[in-house]
């Protein structure tokens, strides 16, 4: 038996620096699993998938399946002779779509582990298993199994019982063409496997067969509701990737497809209508265009102002400065202390303005934004000083980078989120920065270079307002 540690640290998305058990060798602590699958209209597709999740080498007191029927007619029922424990739910109202269903299956599954399937997967023997192994070593690991597609016509569920507990899932198909699936092949040979610093390694993830933690998928927000199919794909992944998610590609976790990805013969159309959906929901230039001015509902940059107590002068400067960039696909979050003496300047100043928001309690990171801007209150910015910042960042040599600003003891920093929210997670045992440092770099800058200094000089409103004195 092989021991396994929790809590790993892993280098940016080296997943490769862990050693996870082999497959087939018992856990000594091994964890639950609970398998999500959203379902509809698809009672044929539904017994093939059980059949082979009945077999899986995951030990059965550990395996658990959530069903989630979508509105089915006539409504889904469970085969008779299942071993593992296995139920129904059915969405009746409410969301739709496979997103929301997955959604709420996760939300009764009991499993340490949510492994998300699609009801046309036909699992091999340790595709569990071989998810299972790597959430053992740390809590933030987003699994992806692996798929074949092939025609499954005239396949008994006795048939796949007998290939999965035997000789392996193919054998229940052979002699059929086979295909594979091809762009996610490319992308993994573009990407050494997930392993490169890449801001787009979610696009790897498939719905089809993907796992998380459960603690980790709260903390991510779970499978979004959009009705669209696709998108929800796309988008959990970006998410999870965001919330600083290890995504791992697993070929242990192997499967057949049922039939032919329908994005293999419709992908124009497919693409064409998910689109608009994700340039709102997806901040990453490949999907959004470049248009000035537009909001979007997850901007690129999250900044956030720590504006304690300052009056609102100060303040105002420093969250002008940053409305005023040449680069506005950000939102800025203004923090100030419960008993501000001038808050209700603040709020007169800036409650009708969307792209800023007035609190009492900072976020801890910019997530969903892919990039994160802590900003001390009383600096000041250059007109184009965010985009040469944010540019900097997305070369993606560093995940933090930090801005000295002479006449200030507090830099400006700049953080890709997923670095900054698995920092935070593995901080522990030391400050935030050695762990970011350590994790995924830190570079460090002197703001005469990105046009970034401190207070001096009158506003605007200051200028042309009186200004209103504390408690009057």
């Amino acid at each position: 038996m092989v021991m396994t540690a929790r809590r790993a640290a892993a280098v940016r998305n080296d997943w490769r620096s862990l050693t996870p058990r082999p497959v087939g060798e018992p856990a000594v602590d091994g964890v639950s699993v609970t398998v999500v699958i959203p379902a509809h209209d698809c009672q044929p597709e539904l017994e093939l998938a059980l059949a082979a999740l009945d077999e899986q080498s995951h030990p059965n007191d550990l395996l658990d399946i959530v069903v989630v029927d979508d509105r089915s007619q006539p409504p889904l029922v469970l085969p008779g002779d299942l071993r593992v424990p296995a139920r129904v739910i059915r969405v009746e109202g409410g969301g739709h779509g496979s997103g929301n269903a997955r959604d709420v299956g996760a939300r009764v599954a009991t499993g340490d582990v949510l492994l998300f399937l699609d009801a046309d997967i036909i699992a091999d023997r340790h595709h569990v298993e071989a998810h299972a192994r790597w959430h053992e070593l740390i809590d933030d690991a987003v699994v992806l199994g692996f798929r074949d597609f092939v025609d499954v016509e005239g396949v008994t569920p006795a048939q796949v019982r007998e290939a999965v507990a035997g000789d392996g899932v193919t054998r229940a198909v052979a002699g059929r063409a086979m295909e594979p699936h091809s762009w996610i092949e490319q992308l993994l040979a573009k990407t050494d496997d997930l392993v490169q610093d890449r801001e787009d390694l979610w696009r790897a993830v498939v719905g089809a067969s993907v796992s998380t933690r459960r603690s980790f998928y709260d903390e991510m927000g779970g499978f979004p509701h959009f009705p669209r199919r696709g998108i929800v794909d796309t988008e959990f992944g970006y998410r999870c990737f965001t919330a600083g998610g290890v995504v791992i590609p697993e070929r242990a976790a192997y499967s057949l497809h049922q039939g032919q990805r329908s994005f293999a013969s419709r992908g124009d159309e497919i693409a064409r209508l998910r689109a608009p959906l994700i340039a709102n929901h997806i901040a990453h230039p490949r999907y959004r265009p470049s248009v000035r001015g537009r909001q979007w509902a997850v901007p690129y940059l999250h900044v956030i102002v720590p504006a304690g107590s300052a009056d609102f002068v100060t303040a105002q400067r420093t969250v002008d400065d940053l409305l005023a960039n040449d680069y506005d696909d950000l939102t800025i979050s203004v923090v100030g202390v419960a008993d501000h003496p001038e808050w209700d300047l603040l709020v007169d100043y800036w409650e009708r303005d969307g792209r800023v928001k007035l609190m009492h309690e900072a976020p801890r990171t910019g997530f969903p934004s892919p990039a994160t801007m802590l900003v001390p209150v009383g600096a000041r910015f250059a007109s184009d000083a965010v985009g040469r910042m944010v540019t900097k960042l997305r070369a993606w040599t560093h995940g933090l980078l930090s801005v000295s600003v002479t006449g200030m003891d507090t830099p400006v920093e700049l953080w890709a989120t997923r670095a900054l929210s698995r920092s935070l997670r593995a901080a522990d045992a030391g400050s935030l920065r050695d762990t970011a440092r350590s994790l995924f770099g830190e570079a460090w800058s002197a703001g005469s270079d990105h046009g970034v200094g401190v207070d001096a000089g009158a506003s605007d409103v200051e200028r042309n307002g009186r200004r209103r004195q504390p408690g009057r």
